[in-house]
């Protein structure tokens, strides 16, 4: 039995020798994923963790500055052009605030009373007023008030009737081209030796002065005579009054030149039913336009002409007293008339029967009491007329 036992463990032995040195089969091993796919070692996972967000901060608004602006006025009640120019120089003060200006607006009249006049910029300099406009009585007498104005750090800005001086700026519309653009188309229109009257507007005035000069040059150029001269001093009243006057004297003229107010001479033929002239101009208002393009509808029965003398240069006056509170300074060789710091701004519409339905539109939607009127915005006036 011992022997057996032996025997059996050795015949065990020997197979498993056998099945050890053997060969094995070989079998393709698996296919080893991109190095990049390789799993990584297996970690214990972290619990995720909320992003950090930063604290959103408060909106910030941009700073404003508030300026106090006094505007200066020899007349508005009455005057169509004075009331449209106060309301330009109110819409673009409130335009202002998008170039963070808080302007404040305060209007003075003076009635054409010099005294009045330097009265009221006297207070306004005393209130500390930042920017003011002044629409002058006349073009002198306010130098000392001037250099009290500039010693207490005010900008001081002259519009529309120009004051002679250069220690200011002075912002108007280019009247010596209203004048001269008028009497030129009369002349085309009624041929050399026609005879005209002239009704200007207030002998003195700076802007009448001007554009009077314009009127004088077109007549000599055009060969026009002229067999009356008038004023009615911007007054529509004493316009309609001065035309019935000369309508009712028996006067021969072919056509009349006047200085705005057109409409008012109009209402002069109407009342005396006298027939139209062969030419009428100029005139710029709501109603002047609307009855020209009713006269002239079917076939030109009256030659006229419409320029504009925008009353928005109050508004554009505004703006280059902002700009030059934002410290900018006037381009070189910016002045229109360099001995008084005159910057002359551009009347841009002007329309007769010929061009009339361009214009149509406009003129129809305006208020009869209204002038065609525009301003220049703040970023305008710095392109055009600034560093």
């Amino acid at each position: 039995m011992k022997k057996y036992l032996i025997a059996l463990l050795v015949v065990c032995l020997l197979g498993v020798a056998a099945v050890g040195c053997a060969k094995p089969t070989p079998t393709p091993a698996p296919a080893q994923p991109p190095a990049a796919q390789q799993p990584a070692a297996t970690q214990p996972t972290a619990a995720p963790q909320p992003t950090a967000v930063p604290p959103t901060a408060a909106p910030t608004k941009p700073s404003v500055r508030k300026v106090k602006l006094a505007s200066q006025n020899a007349v508005v009640e009455g005057n169509a052009y004075r009331v449209r120019y106060e309301k330009d120089i109110q819409e673009a003060a409130k335009a202002a605030i998008d170039w963070g200006f808080d302007v404040s607006y305060a209007s003075f009249v003076s009635n054409w009373d010099p005294a009045t006049e330097a009265q009221q910029l006297e207070n306004s300099i005393n209130e500390g007023y930042d920017i003011i406009l002044v629409n002058p009585v006349a073009p002198t007498g306010l130098d000392p008030i001037i250099e009290k104005a500039l010693k207490a750090g005010i900008t001081y800005i002259n519009v529309d009737c120009e004051y002679y001086s250069d220690k200011i700026l002075n912002i108007a519309t280019d009247q010596y081209y209203l004048g001269y653009k008028t009497a030129t188309y009369a002349g085309q229109r009624l041929g050399r030796g026609a005879k005209v009257v002239m009704i200007a507007a207030i002998a003195g005035n700076a802007a009448n002065e001007y554009r009077q000069a314009g009127f004088e040059k077109g007549i000599e150029e055009q060969g026009l005579v002229v067999v009356g001269r008038y004023n009615h001093d911007w007054n529509m009243v004493k316009a309609r009054q001065v035309m019935t006057e000369i309508l009712n004297s028996g006067l021969k003229f072919d056509g009349v030149l006047v200085s705005q107010g057109a409409e008012a001479i109009l209402d002069a033929y109407d009342a005396v039913g006298a027939p139209y002239p062969k030419f009428l101009g100029f005139g710029d208002s709501g109603e002047f336009m609307q009855r020209m393009l009713k006269i002239n509808a079917e076939k030109e029965v009256l030659p006229y002409i419409v320029v504009s003398n925008p009353p928005g240069v109050g508004g554009s006056a505004l703006n280059f007293g902002l700009n030059l509170l934002m410290g900018r300074q006037l381009k070189d060789n910016v002045y229109s008339r360099p001995e008084y710091h005159s910057i002359y701004l551009p009347s841009k519409i002007w329309f007769t029967y010929e061009n009339q339905e361009q214009y149509r539109d406009m003129a129809m939607k305006m208020a009869p009491g209204d002038v065609i009127s525009y301003w220049l915005t703040i970023d305008e006036v710095a392109k055009e007329y600034f560093k």
